[in-house]
């Protein structure tokens, strides 16, 4: 019996010991996460430029773009053309 006892103690000092963390751990934790959402935001910024500049290009100035593929099947179905498809993606959200 006494072994069960000493065995459940320590399982559960062990398991307090994990839950808790030192101050200078959670602040750590902390300028990591926000160093991780500004280097995502950053990369969000860049896709946006990119596709900013992407879309300033002559080739979409000269034709008929749709970027909304709901619209572009319904304008094809109403004009009786076939769609010119090109998907593309990126990790922006």
């Amino acid at each position: 019996m006494k072994t069960r006892h000493t065995w459940a103690s320590a399982a559960i000092v062990a398991g307090l010991t994990l839950a808790c963390t030192l101050p200078g751990q959670e602040a750590k934790k902390l300028k990591q996460a926000d160093q991780q959402k500004q280097a995502d935001q950053q990369k969000q910024d860049k896709l946006i430029a990119d596709r900013s500049a992407k879309l300033a290009k002559p080739v979409f100035e000269k034709a008929n773009w749709l970027f909304d593929y709901d619209a572009a099947r319904a304008e094809a179905k109403q004009s009786g053309k076939l769609l010119f498809t090109y998907f593309t993606r990126s990790y922006a959200y």
